[in-house]
């Protein structure tokens, strides 16, 4: 990320944090540069000095929150000491998403390549980490596929069918996709064991 000249009000990250609200409220079609510059009270010099044109800033966008909404929460949970906290840690970040900006950047990218690769790659991320976790917990790989699918149906899907999305209700839906998780655990564990 560029080091933020003294003269500049603003910086990329708050680029960005406009940015994701707007997608929230209006959907991509409410995100232009006019709005983001008047949101932040700049000119659009600075826009165009951080980011170049419009494609650039959705490249620089999409990185940020594939790093901030996927990498550091799975880094996050890679710390955590054991499968079932990483799984907490998982869930409990998973149901804190910008929710509304989220389901934007998939209708987005119906329509947009670049969104589009780019939500891609966020839920194989996901799906994947989802997916590792439960098979450290024990289960076998195909169970845990279908598990893992289960859990990011199961976040996209609410994303989908609420606005604003019911955290408690998502919380609890997790929490009985991690109770299954449990129950497979336990049922494929050899007698005696």
């Amino acid at each position: 990320m560029a080091q933020q000249p003294r003269n500049l009000k603003v910086t990329q990250d708050q680029y960005f944090a406009a940015a994701l609200d707007r997608l929230a409220d209006q959907g991509a079609e409410g995100l232009t540069i006019g709005v983001l510059c008047r949101a932040l009270g700049v000119t659009s010099g600075s826009f165009y000095h951080y980011f170049g044109n419009w494609g650039g800033f959705v490249e620089a966008l999409l990185a940020h929150w594939e790093d901030q909404q996927t990498g550091r929460i799975l880094a996050r949970s890679a710390a955590a000491a054991t499968a079932e906290n990483r799984l907490v840690v998982l869930q409990t970040e998973a149901a804190e998403l910008p929710h509304e900006a989220e389901a934007a950047i998939r209708a987005w990218g119906q329509r947009n390549e670049t969104v589009r690769q780019a939500q891609q790659r966020v839920d194989e991320r996901r799906r994947e980490e989802l997916q590792a976790i439960i098979v450290d917990l024990g289960v076998g790989p195909d169970d845990a596929a279908r598990l893992a699918a289960m859990g990011l149906s199961v976040l996209v899907g609410i994303q989908q069918l609420q606005r604003p999305v019911d955290v408690p209700m998502l919380h609890a839906l997790f929490e009985e996709l991690a109770s299954t998780i449990r129950r497979y655990t336990t049922s494929s564990r050899p007698s005696g064991a």
